[in-house]
């Protein structure tokens, strides 16, 4: 004859399947953020170019600040296969 299932029983029955569970929103959350900063990285230059022709102080920081951004996306997509 079997035991009665007890709470904590079914506890560690279900800590595999919500490991897994973890780690398939962990992977499909990288594979967005890889994604997105893919195509970020192929659409900031369009942006920071026609800051280089306005005058003034704030396209210098702002040109800067969206250089770092793209060398980071860069990064951060290069492992994103876009045909795949």
């Amino acid at each position: 004859m079997s035991e009665p299932e007890t709470t904590e029983r079914r506890g560690v029955d279900r800590a595999p399947a919500l490991v897994c569970r973890v780690r398939t929103v962990l992977r499909s959350s990288v594979l967005i953020a890889r994604r997105l900063a893919f195509w970020l990285a192929v659409v900031l230059p369009v942006v920071y170019v026609p800051l280089l022709f306005v005058d003034g102080h704030w396209p210098t920081l702002a040109v800067s600040a969206l250089l770092v951004a793209h060398v980071l996306t860069v990064l951060a997509g290069s492992g994103y296969d876009p045909n795949g």
